[in-house]
């Protein structure tokens, strides 16, 4: 049974504050050079490193580097379970290029049909084929993974970048289930190194027709508001004006979309601008992985002092420990792994933690108690992203701050729970994006994640007696990071300025 939304404080332990800037650096430094010179078979495990730095109950001062280009890596299931599919359109079609054409250019703007430069047909499992697509506008080249049904007509099932030659098992994280000859032909050039290309298919098939398919389009940046009264109004409009002209800038100066949501809790009220289109999660789906995990310590399931190894089906790359780590050679404990996903991103300890709880549907669920509607994990969340929003993990900045609302209020778990995990996410030490937009001495309790033109944030902040919450997502803007961590200074500083103004 809920819990009515009762608005409760929460209290702070901001490490940040407690030892300064100063051992963050050297220790962001020395993470970096370990993350440069180790390799898996050298790195040492992070299993007494966890433990003698909680000995004074605070977890230790170490940021992450990440692989260049990699970005936040997410969250998933082990291979050997089923992903949760909702098929991006239930309209199916009579070839696999068809249906991979109707996907890409529902999203991609100028997308093209001769774009699609080829189909490489399985001939391990018919019933499989992938397409290659080289999208416009410096999106890269993909390969989206189709299935054909009993009835004959294919839809789309994976699609991945085709970006890491020399590192493709980042990439076939998310292909599980694909057949391996179709894996295998993404980077036919290393199939030299494995004995050359006896039965695999590394010739593409040329492509058939595509069908007819409207431009990719967006939601309007229009400002919206809920339950904002005639006296708070001003108020809100004073940072939903500036929220838009962010928006609206990030999409003529970098060709990118965006979208932001502010809750405040106290006032029950939110607004935004974008706030129900959907976009790539990125690591900030961790969030509700998060809730999730503290839901069964809740009901008896786990408890934070439980260890358990990974598994094989555990590993993805992009930030984190655990994937120097041999699966299954050090268990760990439930809080080392809450630990290592909310403020490392680690993203083998958040697939060890959704194994844990119950997979990708129990999550999911949760998500949807939490209020967020369309919000979904389909696959692990690691450094690759699929094509478009519909075939990865999504959310909506008015999902994710009502989530975070919940959070807040003591309402997504029980109030020690909720307390934990604003405490976990004070003590992210990977990226503060939305800190930038914040005085010096105001901190969040927020999880970033990016990925490849994809920049999130969001956040709880801690405005006097009254928090509140914003949530900050991108697509399609530009590869360069910097602009989008300008696009999430922004918009926090003009949701701080319309909540400290009350």
């Amino acid at each position: 049974m809920r819990r009515s939304r009762q608005f409760t404080m929460k209290r702070r332990r901001s490490p940040w504050r407690r030892y300064g800037v100063p051992v963050a650096v050297l220790a962001a430094a020395a993470c970096a050079a370990f993350v440069l010179f180790a390799s898996p078979g050298d790195s040492p495990s992070i299993g007494e490193y966890l433990s003698s730095a909680r000995s004074d109950g605070a977890p230790p001062e170490a940021a992450v580097a990440r692989p260049s280009e990699a970005g936040e890596a997410e969250a998933a299931a082990p291979a050997e379970e089923a992903p949760v599919r909702v098929p991006v359109s239930e309209q199916r079609e009579a070839s696999p290029e068809a249906a991979a054409y109707r996907v890409v250019a529902s999203e991609i703007p100028g997308a093209k049909p001769e774009d699609v430069e080829g189909v490489y047909k399985s001939t391990k499992d018919p019933s499989w084929a992938s397409v290659r697509v080289d999208c416009p506008g410096g999106e890269g080249t993909y390969f989206v993974f189709a299935k054909q049904g009993g009835d004959g007509k294919w839809t789309v099932e994976r699609s991945i970048r085709a970006d890491e030659p020399e590192y493709p098992e980042n990439e076939n994280v998310l292909l599980a289930g694909v057949p391996e000859d179709l894996v295998k032909s993404v980077y036919p050039e290393n199939l030299a190194l494995e004995g050359g290309a006896e039965g695999l298919l590394v010739e593409p098939v040329k492509p058939g027709p595509v069908p007819e398919v409207e431009p990719a389009s967006f939601s309007a940046p229009e400002p919206v508001t809920e339950g904002v009264d005639e006296g708070e109004q001003a108020r809100v409009d004073e940072g939903l004006e500036p929220i838009r002209r962010a928006v609206e800038g990030y999409e003529k100066d970098h060709a990118g979309i965006a979208g932001a949501y502010v809750v405040d809790p106290g006032g029950g009220l939110g607004y935004g601008v974008r706030a129900d289109e959907p976009f790539f999660g990125a690591s900030v789906m961790k969030v509700p992985v998060m809730v999730a995990v503290y839901r069964r310590i809740d009901e008896g399931e786990l408890a934070l002092s439980d260890m358990f190894e990974t598994e094989e089906g555990d590993w993805a790359a992009g930030a984190g420990w655990l994937q120097w780590e041999e699966p299954g050679e050090v268990p760990h404990t439930v809080e080392d792994y809450l630990y290592m996903m909310m403020t490392q991103s680690d993203n083998v300890a958040t697939n060890a933690l959704i194994r844990k709880v119950g997979g990708l549907e129990y999550v999911n669920e949760v998500a949807k108690d939490l209020g967020a509607k369309n919000t979904v994990l389909r696959q692990k969340v690691t450094s690759e992203r699929a094509i478009v929003t519909g075939l990865d993990n999504q959310t909506t900045p008015r999902d994710m701050a009502t989530m975070l609302a919940e959070v807040a209020t003591g309402d997504a778990a029980s109030e020690i729970s909720c307390e934990d995990m604003l405490d976990l996410m004070y003590q992210n030490v990977t990226d503060r994006w939305l800190e930038a937009g914040l005085p010096d001495d105001v901190y969040a309790a927020n999880k970033t994640g990016w990925l490849y033109k994809v920049y999130d944030d969001a956040g709880v902040v801690q405005e006097g007696e009254h928090p509140y919450v914003v949530a900050i997502f991108s697509k399609h803007g530009p590869d360069d990071v910097e602009a989008g961590k300008e696009l999430i200074k922004d918009v926090s500083e003009s949701a701080w300025k319309a909540q400290s103004h009350k």
